[in-house]
């Protein structure tokens, strides 16, 4: 049976506190009853409530501060703000903050019902939109299969959307595992040469002797057991794209080569004399800093700036928390269909261990690591227990190797003074409020002076200069 949903209701007056509860409760809704703001932030971290009801003016805190605070402390909480004081400026201020509604006093029965209502359907459409996000991801696995929505990710499918149509070179960077060659694989689909071969190839991989006749092919007889004469990846590639993948490893002859064919498109097999014109658009990846192996020496300016013409970096797993459980419904799906036994998903357990680890080998570690649950599971739902060892010591605490606090939290290593930890949890809240000390102070609890006295101390607890002040 679905949970029915929370009404948080905030005024200071205890009639309009009674009344408003008893036609939310005739109305089939859960509600929780505060008479000031600071209660009502106590039973937000109890509990959260998909809105917020409250007067403007309170004393102490009022409904508009309390609408910031709720804002940071729960975005998706809706808020409907009721005054009898209401004009066409502060509503307008209202709805900037976030506000859903602004209800005037004396509140109507109906308008306030039609105004809650509509609320708690608004926040149940973001709540099912986020849980179809999931499951679309698992259906239909991204744009070229590319998965994610975190906000730096989707800004990198756009640069590949509006590069991917151009002749431009693009520099793919980012750690390894993030999914270059995937990227590569999308500008090229996307691209007027998708119908031409897409052929890539790892420079790390080959050595280096045998790179130079890989690419640009060689000719009989060019040296001791070149039979005949062989086409390069180059060649392969004519009228579509070459992913030269770990671009940064190239020796410097063949990044002489490699600059030539990018200005003239223009390139000579190993032994031979007669130029090769070619048509093929080159995608580069490295995980390397090129500028920093440009001012090291170890790579070609001129080739650095040939190669840079759309930068993108793929941001690394840990800074997309928010896609990994998507991901990893994904590649689960994608083992499971080939295998005879049923595997639907994950325990709650697992979830949370997945999303708790920093996967220092990004996506590609996720697939590994999933692929291996899906496979040693024994019921139909991976467990914590399927999971790789520093996966599963993600699940054991904050500071288990690995982990990473999940979106909101903070981790804070056993052991460490309390005042310190005051410090943290005030700076980060801090950062969330954007330096607003007071929003600050009310989210958790404390007088704004507080806050001024706690950072005002260095890490042995002496005042710095100009310390201890207050408002």
């Amino acid at each position: 049976m679905p949970v029915r949903p929370l009404v948080l209701i905030v005024d200071d007056e205890t009639s309009n506190l009674e009344s408003l509860g008893k036609i939310f409760e005739r109305e089939g809704w859960r509600v929780a009853l505060a008479r000031s703001g600071a209660a009502a932030l106590d039973a937000l971290r109890r509990e959260r409530a998909s809105v917020v009801v409250t007067d403007v003016m309170m004393p102490g805190m009022s409904g508009e501060e309390l609408l910031r605070a709720v804002k940071t402390l729960a975005p998706e909480t809706e808020v409907v703000l009721m005054t009898a004081y209401g004009t066409v400026e502060t509503a307008v201020a209202a709805m900037k903050e976030g506000a859903y509604d602004f209800i005037t006093k004396p509140v109507k029965r109906h308008a306030i019902v039609k105004s809650v209502r509509q609320a708690l359907e608004k926040a149940s459409l973001v709540a099912e939109n986020r849980a179809l996000k999931a499951r679309l991801a698992v259906l239909a696995p991204g744009v070229g299969g590319l998965v994610g929505d975190a906000p730096a990710f989707r800004a990198v499918l756009e640069t590949l959307r509006q590069a991917a149509p151009t002749s431009a070179t693009v520099l793919l960077t980012g750690e390894s595992g993030t999914g270059k060659e995937l990227a590569a694989r999308l500008v090229h689909d996307l691209s007027a040469r998708a119908a031409a071969p897409f052929v890539p190839i790892h420079c790390a991989a080959i050595p280096e002797s045998l790179l130079e006749s890989e690419l640009f092919g060689h000719e009989k007889g060019a040296f001791t057991g070149a039979s005949a004469r062989k086409e390069g990846r180059f060649e392969r590639a004519q009228g579509g794209t070459l992913f030269l993948d770990e671009v940064g490893e190239m020796s410097p002859s063949v990044q002489v080569k490699l600059l030539r064919f990018l200005q003239d498109g223009v390139l000579e097999r190993v032994g031979g004399t007669e130029p090769v014109q070619l048509d093929v658009r080159v995608v580069a990846a490295t995980n390397k800093d090129l500028a920093s192996e440009v001012k090291a020496g170890r790579f070609r300016e001129d080739l650095f700036y040939r190669l840079d013409v759309v930068s993108v970096r793929l941001p690394p797993l840990r800074d997309r928390p928010d896609d990994v459980l998507a991901l990893a419904s994904l590649f689960l799906k994608r083992v499971a269909d080939g295998l005879p036994k049923r595997v639907t998903g994950f325990t709650p357990a697992a979830a949370a261990a997945l999303e708790r680890y920093a996967w220092p080998g990004n996506v590609r570690e996720l697939q590994h690591a999933v692929e291996r649950a899906v496979i040693l599971t024994r019921v139909e739902v991976v467990d914590v227990g399927d999971l790789p060892d520093a996966v599963r010591a993600a699940a054991e605490g904050p500071d288990a190797p690995g982990a990473q606090p999940p979106a909101g939290s903070i981790a804070i290593p056993l052991g460490t003074p309390m005042e310190e930890v005051e410090r943290i949890v005030i700076r980060r809240t801090l950062e969330q409020t954007r330096g607003d000390k007071n929003l600050a102070a009310q989210i958790l609890g404390i007088a704004a002076r507080t806050i001024y006295r706690k950072l005002d101390r260095d890490e042995d607890g002496r005042l710095l200069p100009g310390g201890d002040r207050e408002e």
